[in-house]
């Protein structure tokens, strides 16, 4: 049986290059589709609610700043959160723009074309991107306060995709990150959620790494339990070669 890899293992086996390439990043058609499928949907749920305001956290974004390119049009002021610390170097790469920086030019030259929006250049949403980032920490959702050790204020709006799942080994713990995660909102606060539907595991590279088995269901469950009133809820079937999941699934709330 093949080693299936959690928990610390973000630290010492989880390649952040060979995330990006082969599941973000890639040139395969397949993963390009979904990624456009991801960036499509991700920015129609931040249109169902009032999803603006002065600061916005991401929590678990791994090395990726896929959703921020969309979210820094909306929010001066952005916490980017990740478990691993080999994800939050990637960030921090690409935001101090090092020469060994992963390149996400055309991944952003992309969401702008499909946006229409001749007043701005790519070069200028990819400046606003490293402008909004204003610091990038650690967290983890199984923690009462996932930003430990450090303390907010509550936030105008959380954004946490695919990480809860990979995060907890069981479905109660999975109902306690989200309730850790809303804590962090301020009354009237948004929090858009994105999940693998039914997915047991995710490829990088040559390794698995876990998720949660979870359905729409289960999910809209655990954020009303956690004090939200969900806004919109939607789901597209489709599967990729390096996940096993049925769909994706795009949750709006708002908390209580």
């Amino acid at each position: 049986m093949a080693t299936v890899y959690r928990g610390d293992a973000y630290n010492t086996d989880f390649e952040s290059t060979t995330f990006l390439k082969s599941c973000v990043l890639s040139d395969v058609e397949e993963m390009q589709r979904l990624n456009a499928l991801h960036s499509d949907m991700f920015k129609q749920t931040l249109n169902t609610c009032d999803f603006t305001g002065p600061r916005l956290l991401e929590i678990g974004g791994g090395p990726n700043i896929a959703n921020v390119i969309h979210t820094c049009t909306r929010f001066p002021e952005i916490i980017f959160s990740d478990y691993s610390e080999n994800c939050r170097q990637a960030v921090e790469k690409w935001v101090k723009n090092t020469q060994d920086a992963v390149d996400w030019s055309h991944f952003i030259k992309s969401v702008c074309e499909k946006e229409g929006n001749g007043r701005n250049t790519w070069e200028d949403r990819q400046s606003l991107i490293r402008k909004s980032i204003r610091e990038i920490i650690h967290c983890d959702v199984l923690k009462s306060n996932p930003l430990e050790p450090k303390v907010y204020e509550p936030f105008d709006a959380i954004v946490a995709s695919y990480c809860v799942q990979c995060a907890c080994p069981d479905k109660d713990s999975f109902k306690e990150a989200v309730k850790n995660i809303v804590n962090l909102l301020k009354p009237e606060g948004a929090l858009i959620m994105t999940t693998g539907l039914n997915q047991t595991f995710y490829r990088v590279g040559e390794k698995q790494f876990y998720s949660l088995k979870v359905d729409q269901t289960f999910v809209k469950t655990a954020i009303v339990e956690a004090g939200c009133h969900i806004v919109s809820a939607e789901d597209r079937s489709c599967h990729s070669a390096l996940a096993d999941y049925t769909g994706l699934s795009f949750l709006s709330a708002i908390k209580q």
